[in-house]
């Protein structure tokens, strides 16, 4: 199986999370790697990030213009620094 190539850019990043008073949206403009499959995708997000984006529900993104949306089904800390979320597409 041959897997796409990565996308790598600055991304300006939507997501909400989940409050005592309810949904809560927040952005940042970060760079970050794209990896696209059917149904599913790769986000990993450089320093400097923000300290609660690994508590993400849901995120929208925008990269090189096209806008996608998917809800965070996992995420993971990496030992750069970094943050791995896997997004289950809208």
């Amino acid at each position: 199986m041959v897997l796409p190539v990565p996308v790598h850019g600055k991304a300006r990043i939507d997501y909400t999370q989940d409050t005592l008073f309810g949904p809560m949206a927040k952005h940042v403009e970060c760079q970050v790697s794209l990896q696209r499959q059917p149904g599913w995708m790769v986000l990993k997000v450089f320093q400097p990030l923000p300290d609660d984006l690994h508590s993400a529900q849901t995120v929208v993104f925008a990269l090189e213009g096209r806008r996608t949306s998917g809800v965070v089904k996992g995420r993971q800390r990496l030992s750069d620094h970094s943050l791995r979320l896997e997004l289950e597409t809208q």
